[in-house]
């Protein structure tokens, strides 16, 4: 996902400035480096894709300048207010650039999916001098709700960054069934989850394939029918032991009446003046 093209159009409205403020600084391109990382989290409802690119060499010192030109007062110094004014103001850059060009699909369209929340922090690193090179590491988070639970045999395509670092997480009980764009492939289980890591080939795009996993849903529908009827059992054996408590009241209070009213007879009867 190129969550933070939006971080590459900040960079890019300021470049003819920078071509003229920082000649210095771009002399040297090779020294300078975005190194991006993709975490995405997918569920049967929605996905999690949580984007990091971390800021190095001169390019580290261009990204301070451009904080201080767009969002500051330009006193060669990036404070707090002016990180916070940047952050707001490329969160609301991805929100646009990912709605124009969708970067998941599902089964072939971007109808199904849905934002749900974009979000953009920008490093503390940031701060200080803007001649400061040091490296500075921002990450970006956007949540997306799918209108179509995952099921057998459903694809999932994303747009990236090329030969950027991804790791992806399948649901519950999924697995691959195919993939496409996925360079340096490799694939671990963690208990019922699927992980698979490696990186975005230089066409950007990932497709997967994903399959449910039958045994696994089949023993988990077993184990809810266990369990539904261990609780069934359990309430009828407690209906049991109310019903017998029951007649036990019942046969007591009768046994009471009748040997209250023998002796309230008999009593009467030993009261009474003989014949």
């Amino acid at each position: 996902m190129n969550v933070l093209k939006a971080h590459n159009l900040f960079l890019t409205g300021f470049l003819l400035i920078t071509f003229f403020i920082m000649p210095v600084f771009l002399a040297n391109p090779c020294s300078a480096s975005f190194v991006p990382s993709n975490n995405i989290t997918i569920e049967k409802t929605g996905m999690t894709w949580e984007y990091q690119e971390q800021v190095t060499g001169n390019e580290s010192i261009v990204f301070r300048n451009l904080i201080d030109m767009q969002e500051g007062n330009r006193d060669s110094f990036v404070n707090a207010w002016e990180i916070l004014k940047a952050e707001n103001f490329l969160r609301d850059q991805i929100k646009k650039d990912v709605k124009t060009k969708p970067d998941v699909k599902m089964n072939g369209t971007s109808e199904p999916v849905k934002i749900a929340n974009v979000d953009f922090l920008l490093s503390k690193e940031a701060l200080g001098n803007t001649s400061k090179n040091s490296s500075i590491t921002n990450s970006a988070s956007v949540s997306y709700i799918f209108e179509e639970e995952i099921g057998q045999g459903t694809s999932i395509w994303f747009m990236g960054t090329p030969n950027s670092n991804v790791t992806i997480t399948l649901p519950s009980n999924f697995s691959v069934a195919k993939i496409e764009g996925l360079n340096n492939k490799s694939q671990r289980s963690d208990g019922n989850l699927t992980v698979l890591k490696g990186t975005f080939d230089p066409k950007e795009n990932i497709t997967i394939w994903v399959s449910e996993n039958k045994s696994s849903k089949a023993e988990l529908q077993k184990n809810n029918g266990t369990i539904e009827q261990t609780v069934t059992n359990e309430n009828t054996k407690k209906a049991n032991k109310t019903i017998a408590a029951g007649e036990y009241l019942e046969i007591r209070s009768f046994l009471g009446y009748l040997t209250d009213n023998i002796f309230k007879d008999i009593f009467h009867s030993y009261l009474s003046p003989k014949n």
